[in-house]
């Protein structure tokens, strides 16, 4: 029998109805975060059902509600040389933080430094395992090159018929 695909698309309502009941406000507050940092159709998946920001196949942040604590995922090493003194304290693994308040730190604190991860996140490379990357640039390379050049696509000029209207479709 197949496994079933790892990647899916981002349904907060659905995802978050799979989060106990005592969790859903912080599930949902931090759904409101990935979507602010991360806005536009695509921008967010869902990966081994938990919400996954990733941009041309690279993980950049995301998060997983757990038994003990939501792990916040902060995948680019940009984050970690912008904020990795601040973030340390909380960290239980190489990209893992562990949103548990401590040390003095109180929740609202954590989750306004856990944003501005996200936003340095957003504006920097993250990671690809490096099977990922051989698959997306061997589709890539598959992509002729008047389909990179954006000729050819559905309602471009070049794709209309001689009469002005957009040609059927094959």
């Amino acid at each position: 029998m197949p496994s079933a695909p790892r990647l899916a698309a981002y349904d907060r309502k659905a995802y978050l109805a799979t989060v106990a009941v005592a969790d859903r406000p912080l599930a949902e507050q931090l759904c409101r975060m990935l979507e602010k940092v991360f806005p536009g159709r695509g921008a967010i998946s869902m990966y081994g059902g938990f919400p996954v920001a990733m941009r041309d196949g690279e993980w950049l942040a995301g998060f997983a509600m757990r038994k003990r604590a939501p792990m916040i995922y902060l995948c680019s090493p940009a984050v970690h040389a912008e904020l990795g003194d601040e973030l340390k304290p909380f960290m239980s693994g190489k990209s893992c933080l562990e949103l548990r308040p401590r040390g003095g730190v109180d929740l609202a604190a954590l989750l306004k430094l856990v944003e501005r991860a996200f936003r340095v996140a957003a504006r920097s490379p993250g990671l690809i395992s490096k099977a990922d990357r051989r698959t997306r640039d061997a589709a890539r390379a598959k992509v002729t090159p008047e389909r990179r050049s954006g000729s050819g696509r559905p309602g471009s000029a070049a794709s209309r018929s001689p009469r002005g209207g957009a040609r059927p479709r094959r």
